[in-house]
């Protein structure tokens, strides 16, 4: 915790309480003190470089979804020569009650599921990454994720229609491939996705998953058992087929008597060239931006969190279709 405030006694406590005091406590000014002047937060629909904007982004979710409580799940930490990482996973509940991008406030209950991972340093956020399963969210609230995410992309196609190439752009790490902790940890998850994504293995979840694995995927799916997984993950490919995965960044957090997590974030970019997940064929571009969180029993995952937000995948379709 170099040259952090000494409120803050580790890096786990800083990610908690600063979210808090935002969020429940509504000190939103403070953003300022915790958020570097220049810095850049990607997601899979904008990037916006400044606090001001953290600001504003801010102001305007707490004007839609009123009582907005974004818990932690989990923090997973890796330390940096200065600073350090994290890869924040929040389950979020408040109520929709002003109107906004999403439409007329409907006053329905919503909960779900993100990740932001951040660079920290000196006090501040200097870097983030985040995700949250917006289809997830838009369908509590009675909305179609397909017709929603689709009315994105042909409102502002310049937006996502950019090419896989720009997508990635948003989602490596400046030094290429990184790992934080134990390399040989990285590396089989790595490998397992490797086997999964890159070479459709999918019996290697028979090897590599424990056999009541809970999992957690897009649009709120939530499973227990490795066939459930193997669904979901089969219909994505399918949509996908010349897809690569590639991995960017990734945290093992070993800590005495816990379970050890990692957290990777990753890509996989590819031609929507097949029947799948995402509909008819279209022949686009499409590329996933994913953060995905595991727990590791003896070496073998027991739950993992994969967040991809899908309304970004149907704005990506729709905009090509458009220009």
């Amino acid at each position: 915790m170099q040259n952090f405030s000494p409120e803050f006694k580790t890096p786990e406590q800083y990610i908690i309480d600063i979210t808090y005091i935002i969020w429940e406590e509504g000190d939103v000014g403070r953003i300022r003190e915790w958020y570097a002047p220049i810095c850049p937060v990607r997601s899979p629909h904008r990037v916006y470089d400044t606090v001001q904007d953290v600001i504003d982004e801010t102001l305007e979710s707490m004007h839609v979804f009123s009582n907005r409580r974004p818990m932690a799940d989990d923090v997973i930490i890796g330390d940096k020569p200065t600073g350090f990482y994290s890869s924040h996973r929040v389950r979020s509940v408040g109520l929709h009650t002003g109107d906004g991008t999403l439409g007329p406030a409907t006053g329905r209950p919503y909960q779900g599921l993100g990740i932001a991972d951040c660079l920290c340093r000196d006090n501040r956020i200097v870097e983030e990454w985040k995700l949250r399963d917006h289809a997830n969210f838009v369908r509590q609230l009675g909305l179609d994720p397909v017709a929603y995410g689709r009315s994105l992309g042909q409102k502002n196609p310049e937006a996502y229609a950019i090419g896989n190439e720009a997508m990635r752009q948003r989602w490596i790490d400046n030094n290429g491939l990184t790992i934080v902790g134990d390399s040989d940890i990285a590396n089989r998850i790595i490998d397992t996705y490797d086997a999964l994504w890159n070479e459709k293995h999918l019996n290697v979840l028979a090897d590599n998953y424990v056999r009541a694995v809970r999992f957690e995927g897009p649009n709120g799916h939530l499973s227990y058992g490795r066939e459930s997984a193997n669904n979901l993950l089969a219909s994505i490919l399918a949509s996908i087929p010349d897809g690569r995965f590639e991995p960017h960044h990734l945290i093992v957090r070993q800590r005495p008597n816990r379970a050890i997590n990692v957290a990777l974030r990753w890509s996989y970019c590819g031609t929507h060239s097949g029947m799948g997940r995402y509909g008819s064929p279209t022949g686009c571009p499409l590329a996933l931006l994913g953060i995905s969180h595991f727990e590791l029993h003896d070496g073998q995952i027991a739950s993992e969190w994969m967040v991809v937000d899908e309304t970004a995948v149907y704005a990506q379709i729709a905009a090509h279709q458009e220009i």
